[in-house]
This record gives structure tokens, sequence and C-alpha cells, in this order.
């Protein structure tokens, strides 16, 4: 589409946020003149720089470092007047943050201060909120913690995964961020220091090597059904079955006393019902090692199931 906007913005950014935001603002023609994809050994970088290159952007590429001589002085000649960022995994240092008119602005899907980090989108979840946001603000040198420019908050569902919120928050921060840029090109951005708050609720990174996302059965049957929401589909909750890894995809709760020992299997008739620290969680559907996906009732029949084993977090 012919650019209609004339302000000069520098695009960075990585899948997926990134490649939906970049698509929305090619089509209402704001004047992006060039994209910075994840670097080069990045298992994501391909499919950024196919992005880019297939919607008629220049690539900016770098080896491993954003402080790279070279790449900062090809970015300096675009003589830039904004940057943005939709999702990146790299701080961006001063030098680069300094090569644009009026700085850089990054979306941030969480209710800033609350949820700053890797990953609001499961922890969101797993602390029951019912409300959550998407932010646009300033960058500084440090991770979400620049002015705020807008925030939209918006209601968490029931039933809501993490890759549920992640899909509606990444179109919605599409179109915040077009809005956003729409009103830059004849105003000036807003911006309002962050609220100081003790003890605001973090989002750190959760991964199956960092061993954070296997699941504690000491916690109750509610909570341990909101994490395995808030790891689905992306990165899974975890337990063992002698010995073998299984992963959790879906569950419900059956409130009901027990007085079993967290994690014992309490029932293997046709279904698989597990102890927790409070209630009973119902296995749904779980992959069992690399051997199959099924649901609970067809893994208790395939697997010879027993009443009184236990389920372990390694």
């Amino acid at each position: 589409m012919e650019k209609k906007y004339s302000k000069k913005i520098l695009f960075v950014g990585m899948p997926d946020m990134a490649i939906i935001c970049l698509n929305k603002l090619v089509s209402k023609g704001i004047n992006i003149v060039g994209v910075i994809p994840p670097s080069m050994d990045h298992n994501t970088n391909k499919l950024m720089v196919d992005t880019a290159q297939n919607l008629g952007l220049e690539v900016f590429q770098y080896n491993i470092s954003l402080n790279e001589k070279g790449f900062l002085q090809r970015i300096k000649n675009l003589d830039a007047d904004l940057g943005v960022v939709a999702s990146y995994n790299k701080k961006l240092p001063k030098e680069l943050l300094q090569l644009t008119k009026d700085g850089f602005i990054n979306l941030h899907p969480s209710k800033l201060p609350d949820y700053r980090g890797a990953n609001p989108y499961s922890h969101v979840i797993i602390n029951g909120e019912e409300e959550s946001a998407i932010t646009l603000h300033f960058m500084d040198e440090n991770f979400d913690t620049g002015d705020l420019i807008s925030q939209y908050r918006f209601n968490i569902d029931l039933n809501e995964t993490m890759g549920t919120l992640f899909n509606r928050t990444n179109f919605m921060c599409a179109t915040m961020l077009y809005e956003a840029l729409d009103y830059y090109e004849t105003h000036e951005f807003p911006r309002k220091p962050q609220p100081q708050i003790a003890g605001c609720k973090t989002a750190p990174d959760l991964s199956f090597e960092k061993k954070n996302t296997f699941i504690d059965w000491s916690k109750s049957a509610e909570e341990i059904e909101r994490f395995i929401r808030a790891l689905n589909p992306f990165i899974g909750a975890f337990t063992c079955y002698k010995g073998i890894i299984m992963k959790i995809h879906s569950a419900y709760v059956i409130e009901k006393h027990h007085k079993h020992k967290p994690g014992t299997i309490c029932d293997n008739k046709n279904s698989l019902k597990v102890a927790c620290g409070k209630d009973i969680l119902e296995i749904d559907a779980l992959q069992y090692g690399s051997f199959f996906i099924s649901s609970g009732r067809d893994f208790v029949n395939r697997v010879n199931v027993r009443k009184g084993d236990i389920l372990q977090n390694e």
C-alpha cells in the first residue's frame, strides 16, 4: 500500500506480535523505513526477515550484539523519527535508543507497572487476575519501566489460556500501535511516569529448562488448574509418572475433601483423578513422554495406572 504518513518509523520486533503489528501498520500506510529482526542466530529470525521483505521493507540485521558499530551507523543513517518495539528478547542499548529523534516506544501486554518481564500472559492467569491490560510506553535502558503513553484494560476470561490471551493481546496491540502512530503524525505523545509502587507483581520467564513449569501438587486443585491453563499451549505444565515426563494440557477441578497425599492418583476408573493440597484435579488431556497424546481415560487404560500411584515433580 502507498505510504500516506510522513513520519519515519523504525520497527523492532519478533513473532508473533511483531508480524501482526507490522502487517497492520503497512496496510494502513505507516512509513516504516526499516525493520530490525531478532539476532541472526535466533530461531525466529528468518520468519521475521521474510515477513518484512515480503512487505517490501528494508531489513537491518546484526550478528550478535545491538551495539555493533556498523549496524548502529546504518540505523543512524535512516534519520528515523521514532522507533517502535513489538516484543523483543534483548534489551535495547542506550546507543540505539538515541538514534531516533523522539526515542523508542514499546508495547507490553500487562497493566504496568505490574507484570514487568518476559511472560505476563502466564502470570496473570497463575495469580487468578480478573483483569489485564496492554500498555504503550516510552523505552529507557531497563525493561518495561519507561513513561506511560496509553493503557487499555480488559477482562480475563474464566477459561483463559496463555494461548488465547496471547492471541487476543497481539491484535489489541496492533490496533493500539496504529492509533498511536496516527496520533503521532500531528501530535506529541503524552507521557506519564509509571507509579512507584512497592511490591509490584513480576512476570519472569517460565521454561522447562528452569524447572519452574512442574506442577506442585501440594497446591489447591484450583491453583493447579490455573497453572495448567497459564502454560497451555506454548510451554506446558509438567509432572512425572513412573519416571517418565507427563505434560498436562487440560484439567478441571472436583471440589471434594480427601485424605490422600498430594499427587496421589485417587481414581483410575475410566478417568485420571489426582489428589491436590485441596480438592481433586481430573486430568482431561495429556502427553506421556514421547509415546502418545491422549485423554485421561485412555491413559489409565493404556498404561495400567493403579490407584495409589504417585505423580511427582521430577
